[in-house]
């Protein structure tokens, strides 16, 4: 399974992606996002994409690399998460590469997961949880037709500070 349009495509995990997911898990700005306490190691990457799940609903979870076309670049990661086929819904995240922000990838990559979240499995409500000082991500979001449904405060602990989290989501083929 691949999907594409003009600029980008998103395809499945290879082993070979081990080294690019490496680059994307160490980013330690993200672990608080990502709800981590403990890095993840090389070997976990690897061992994850060796023996990476293809069946979403099977796993829960599918995540797929972002490719740029023009240049075959590895450029992110977008993730389905908490998948459920009774409900009919997931959790949406993103990672693109630090260099790579601010090109349109994120955007692009959000339609081509939506597209294939509606047509191919079924699902029709997209969530993003996010940090409330993650400025950029809650504005990817919103350009991308989700809405603000909620504020928890408080949710996120960083040493002895608090951080909102912002619930945002979007009826898919509405």
């Amino acid at each position: 399974m691949i999907l594409e349009n003009d600029y980008i495509k998103l395809r499945p995990v290879e082993p070979e992606d081990a080294s690019v997911m490496w680059l994307a898990e160490k980013d330690s700005t993200q672990w608080i996002q990502n709800g981590m306490c403990a890095p993840l190691s090389r070997h976990n990457i690897e061992e994850y994409a060796l023996t990476y799940d293809a069946d979403p609903f099977r796993a829960g979870q599918l995540r797929l690399i972002i490719e740029d076309k023009n240049n075959l670049s590895v450029v992110g990661i977008v993730d389905l998460y908490e998948i459920s086929s009774i409900h009919r819904n997931a959790f949406v995240g993103i990672y693109i590469f630090p260099e790579k922000r601010e090109s349109g990838y994120a955007s692009l990559s959000l339609n081509l997961l939506e597209d294939y979240a509606l047509r191919l499995l079924n699902l029709r409500h997209l969530g993003a949880r996010i940090m409330a000082d993650n400025v950029c991500s809650s504005a990817l979001f919103e350009k991308c037709g989700y809405i603000l449904r909620g504020n928890i405060p408080e949710w996120f602990m960083i040493g002895n500070a608090s951080q909102s989290m912002l619930l945002y989501s979007k009826i898919l083929g509405a």
